[in-house]
This record gives structure tokens, sequence and C-alpha cells, in this order.
């Protein structure tokens, strides 16, 4: 529902009260008493003890990502991500649906069920271990960094997308657990200007800015003033930026238009 007041409203409740500590056990019991209304027979207590492991298991998925949610909502609205495990991993997502392959077997379901929850289980250990291993490996290359993540590769769980904040420079490429990577690129910040502080004041930009860990900024003219633009470095993807935010300042230091998009 917060689509319909725009992209800006939508980042800015997404992943937020519905996944916090209040909210998905109010969300589980929900489902539960929806459940016991429409089958037959069935107990409440062993519904909503699925129903709070089905939401808490989303929770804890969503933290495995770079996106990340907000967990502790609404006590604290901090944005909390693990950087484990890619956003839409194809391998969560075969090992999953390989336990559905015998649905019309109860007996070899159940049994490929627990075999497929089992290698996720262990998918992700090793992903926590590995990332880890990142880690500590990029900071070994740049001591300076106040901020650095590493983030998941789609495919490989041995690569890793390194993101550095230094303060001045951001320091960005790829690195290989398997052996020698290639110097990562050292792309320094730009300046900040009167209009930048400006846009930073609008309400698009502090959403934005509020959920972004490396954000971005570009500066340039635009017929109507000062264009002001933020992407997350986090979600780059071949020369394309993503999550991106912008706001036109006239001459005269109002907002011209200020928009949000993935």
């Amino acid at each position: 529902m917060t689509w319909l007041a725009g992209t800006a409203s939508y980042l800015h409740h997404h992943r937020d009260l519905t996944h916090g500590v209040v909210g998905a056990p109010l969300l589980a019991l929900a489902a539960a008493g929806a459940l016991r209304l429409g089958l037959a027979g069935a107990r409440f207590l062993p519904l909503l003890g699925c129903s709070l492991l089905g939401a808490g298991l989303h929770v804890l998925m969503d933290l495995w990502t770079s996106y990340g949610t907000r967990a502790l909502s609404p006590f604290d609205r901090t944005w909390y991500a693990w950087d484990t495990v890619f956003i839409v991993d194809p391998w969560v997502l075969l090992l999953l649906g390989a336990g559905l392959v015998a649905w019309r077997s109860p007996q070899l379901a159940r049994q490929l069920a627990s075999l497929s929850l089992g290698l996720v289980a262990a998918y992700v250990g090793a992903r926590f271990l590995l990332h880890a291993q990142a880690v500590a490996t990029a900071r070994e290359r740049v001591p300076r960094a106040v901020r650095l993540a590493a983030l998941p590769h789609p495919l490989s769980p041995l690569r890793w997308r390194i993101i550095a904040d230094t303060g001045p420079d951001y320091w960005i490429g790829t690195l290989s657990l398997e052996g020698d990577s290639p110097p990562l690129a050292r792309r320094p910040k730009r300046s900040e200007t009167p209009a930048v502080g400006i846009a930073r004041r609008s309400e698009v930009a502090a959403i934005f800015l509020d959920f972004s860990r490396f954000p971005w900024l570009e500066v340039a003219d635009d017929p109507e003033g000062t264009a002001v633009t933020w992407s997350d470095l986090r979600f780059d993807q071949a020369g394309r930026a993503g999550f991106v935010t912008r706001v036109v300042v006239a001459p005269d230091g109002r907002i011209r238009s200020q928009a949000f998009r993935f």
C-alpha cells in the first residue's frame, strides 16, 4: 500500500514495522488466526508456532542480505544488513525448490525438505565464514577505512564486491578468495556545495540517506537550477546506478523537484 504514496514512501516504510520485533509477531498472530478460521479442525497453538517460525525466518533471511531490514523497529529504525547472501540468491532458491520435487509423496517430501533446509543452513553458514574472511582481507588492503563492506556475488561464494569509505574517497573493486585480485579503484568524493546542503534537507533525500550506507554524490546544472543526485554504491551494476535520489534546487534556494527511483 505504501507504493500508492510514491517510491520514496515505499522505501521509508519498507521492512520497517512489519519486520520488527513487535510487528512481525503480530502478523504471525493474525496469520494463525486466519488459518484457524479457514482450516476445519486445526489447532491454534501449532498454527501460531509455525507462523512465528515463518515470520522469524523471514526477518532472518532479510538480515542475511546487503539490503537489510529494520529488525528492531519501532524501538530502533536503524537498517541492519549482514551482507552474507545475495538479495535473491539462486543457490538458496535451488536448494529450497528441490525440497518441493516430491510433494505428492508426503514421506519423501519430508525427507527432501529436511535435506534442503540442512543444505541451506550449511551454505549460509559457509558464506558467513567466507564473508568474515573477505572483510578481514579487505581491511588489510584499506587500513584507513572508516566504513567497509564485502558484498556477496550472486553465483560465487568466493567472490565479493568491496566498498571501503576512507572519508575523502571510496575504494571499490572485486575480491577473490581463490587467489590474486585486481587492486581496488579509488573514487574521490565530490565536495559539497550550498545546493547540496539544501537538497539534503528535502524529504526524499532524508529518507534515502538514512537508508544508504555508501551514498555517491553528483552535482550537475539543470534548466531549473542545480540537480543534486545521490546513488547507493551497493546497488551499482555494470555502470548503471541503482537506488537514485534526485533533487533540483533553484538559484533562489527553493527545491523545485525531488524524486527517488530504484
